[in-house]
């Protein structure tokens, strides 16, 4: 790999490494990253060829700015049921990047994380945009901001037009943990979840997209699905502001793609953005899923 893929890949994983690892109030001014990432210098050698590829791998914003409020962060008034999720026979690796070209579908995802020493909130104006348009989402839930927002879990699961996945418990780069911690950030989330709404995901989102071999398999040893990305919105950057999150989104945008935001308080201008976004992918033809609509694991609704 080149000095400026390397340059690319590291940019691209500094922007989503802010999403989950900084204070509500926003960092630095920084450039934002480009909107695709390039594949790792190597080459992954799971237990079978992913599933769905692609040749190339490819904080909420304030309420002043977005029209929506942010959920602050409290301590947790709940004790969490006894008793660990259903468990899903293995698979064979499935690295999910997008869905199918021939069909006109695409996913809205949104990552809810955080690491425990750096809470983030709720972004009541993404929820708002999404309810106002009937419009389908998939949110990628962190156990450890489940700990602390477990009324906002339940509200997101009563919608049946949302999707629940599997985002770690507490961000880590699971590059850097061995198979037992790696399943432990799985297990405890998938515990968690299942035990604020009764439901059950098999899509696993990796944190700041990092992985290795090992961390494929031992996603794949759950039963669950690997989540990357391909339509990069930067909405963690604050100086990206909500039109130039839309010009990404026209400009990258195509059948099957699966776009990657924030709802965690760190989407700065994400909310300002969607309503827009919806209406623009609707114009153009597209029809919006869940991820496991996208891929296959689910029916999709009929007209």
């Amino acid at each position: 790999m080149n000095c400026l893929r390397w340059s690319i890949l590291i940019g691209m994983l500094v922007v989503l490494a802010l999403a989950c690892n900084f204070p509500t109030s926003p960092p630095a001014r920084i450039t934002p990253a480009p909107s695709a990432i390039p594949s790792p210098a190597f080459t992954p050698t799971p237990t079978a060829a992913p599933a769905v590829t692609s040749p190339e791998t490819p904080p909420a914003s304030p309420a002043s700015e977005s029209g929506g409020q942010i959920t602050a962060t409290s301590a947790p008034s709940w004790t969490p049921a006894a008793g660990e999720a259903p468990r899903f026979d293995p698979i064979e690796v499935r690295f999910v990047i997008h869905g199918s070209r021939d069909l006109p579908y695409v996913a809205l995802t949104f990552d809810l994380c955080q690491k425990p020493e750096y809470p983030a909130g709720f972004d009541e104006g993404i929820y708002a945009a999404l309810i106002t348009r009937e419009a389908p989402a998939t949110f990628f839930m962190g156990g450890d901001w489940m700990r602390t927002h477990p009324d906002e879990t339940r509200r997101l699961a009563a919608n049946p037009r949302f999707e629940l996945g599997n985002h770690s418990w507490s961000h880590p780069d699971l590059d850097q943990l061995g198979e037992t911690a790696i399943s432990a950030e799985i297990l405890r989330t998938q515990d968690l979840l299942f035990q604020l709404t009764g439901r059950q995901n098999r899509l696993f989102r990796l944190p700041s997209g990092i992985y290795t071999d090992q961390v494929l398999s031992v996603i794949a040893a759950h039963g669950m699905y690997t989540i990357q990305w391909e339509v990069v919105t930067a909405d963690p950057v604050p100086d990206n502001l909500a039109d130039n999150i839309l010009r990404i989104v026209q400009a990258e945008t195509q059948n099957g793609s699966i776009i990657i935001m924030h709802a965690n308080g760190r989407g700065w201008h994400t909310a300002e953005a969607l309503p827009e976004m919806i209406d623009y992918l609707r114009a153009e033809g597209y029809t919006l899923v869940t991820v496991s609509q996208l891929i296959g694991l689910e029916p999709v609704p009929t007209p």
